[in-house]
């Protein structure tokens, strides 16, 4: 059976992009090149980037700058989301300093039924029903649908520049907490402090605490947490081991604070997870492992997401609006590729009375 990862590269174009559909679980942190539009598609899920924390629920989304470290958790069980990974090269044809760009594009409850983010949920969704597709046709519709994304996207959140002195000092900040998360996440079973990062990375440790929180959106002791309750999660697995001494081993100072730190971010107790592991009889590899979703799952999704799409009647009428235009311009285009038939059959009459 099929899965919903998917790649597109066509370099005459500028264009190099990975589109896939999974189940957002423990918490994860990472950062990459690409810009990164994410839409959940099912339950809700916390990000935190450029300092902030957002809640996103279904039907939300979120475009993630480039280099910008990122984190994603899932708040409720089976949470779902469609992400699609563009290199922003791709903006090397509009834009000189296409690098530099930032945008700021995210909904929430009051904003995910305007016409800009059901537009973008929809097109993303097209894009993944024609992605697999080697006809000619569909090629030439997946792209056109790409470029319709990104046009919606700078049309209502125009990108701004950063400065490169911005963008240099930002570069510098991301290493440092990039060295400060590996030393972390390697180091989660001991107790760390914000002088013994100071000590080890030679910043003040009032720094240190600004720019995690500033990059991360949480400061460093919630991000030793969230590291320490993943791992945990992983321990539980073995069904031998003691809740109580998993939580030592992991960093936590008793099972008192354990059990509370597990509930607030999973809404279970660490023996009601266990057994919900027992279960699914789930293995640690699948619990490591990013799950996408099978294709007959994912269209189950999104059979009615469509039609969801267009139950507000604001944004219903706007893309009657623009579908009007886009039929105007569509039969253009059939009354030229008409003409130009007729002058090919023309010449190629002219070659043959000579």
């Amino acid at each position: 059976m099929s899965i919903m990862y998917y790649t597109w590269e066509n370099k005459k174009r500028d264009i190099d992009l990975k589109q896939y559909v999974y189940d957002i679980n423990f918490y994860h942190y990472n950062w990459h090149e690409a810009l990164e539009l994410m839409i959940i598609l099912k339950g809700e899920v916390e990000i935190s980037a450029n300092g902030k924390v957002h809640i996103l629920e279904e039907n939300d989304l979120i475009l993630l700058n480039s280099n910008v470290g990122h984190a994603t958790l899932a708040r409720k069980s089976k949470s779902i989301a469609m992400v699609i990974h563009l290199d922003p090269i791709y903006f090397s044809s509009y834009y000189n300093d296409y690098h530099l760009l930032d945008f700021n594009c995210i909904s929430n409850r009051k904003t995910r039924n305007e016409f800009p983010f059901i537009q973008i949920r929809k097109l993303a969704i097209e894009m993944s029903q024609v992605i697999h597709s080697n006809s000619p046709v569909d090629k030439i519709y997946f792209e056109g649908l790409l470029h319709q994304v990104m046009a919606t996207v700078v049309k209502n959140f125009p990108p701004t520049e950063i400065s490169t002195i911005e963008m240099a000092s930002n570069k510098k900040e991301k290493d440092t907490v990039r060295k400060i998360i590996g030393y972390i996440d390697h180091h989660y079973k001991e107790k760390i402090s914000l002088e013994e990062l100071s000590y080890l990375y030679g910043y003040h440790k009032n720094y240190i605490s600004h720019i995690v929180k500033q990059q991360l959106g949480i400061n460093y002791y919630q991000y030793l947490t969230r590291i320490r309750l993943r791992e945990a999660t992983y321990a539980l697995l073995d069904f031998e081991e003691r809740i109580s001494d998993i939580a030592l081993s992991h960093g936590f100072s008793d099972v008192k604070s354990f059990n509370t730190a597990f509930k607030t971010s999973f809404g279970k107790t660490p023996s009601e997870y266990r057994r919900h592991l027992s279960k699914k009889k789930s293995s640690l590899n699948q619990l490591r492992k990013k799950r996408y979703l099978q294709v007959d799952e994912y269209e189950k999704i999104i059979k009615n997401k469509i039609k969801t799409n267009l139950d507000n009647p604001i944004a219903n009428s706007q893309l009657i609006e623009e579908n009007k235009t886009n039929e105007i311009e569509y039969q253009t285009l059939i009354e030229i590729k008409k003409n130009l038939r007729d002058c090919i059959i023309k010449i190629d009459e002219m070659k043959f009375e000579q």
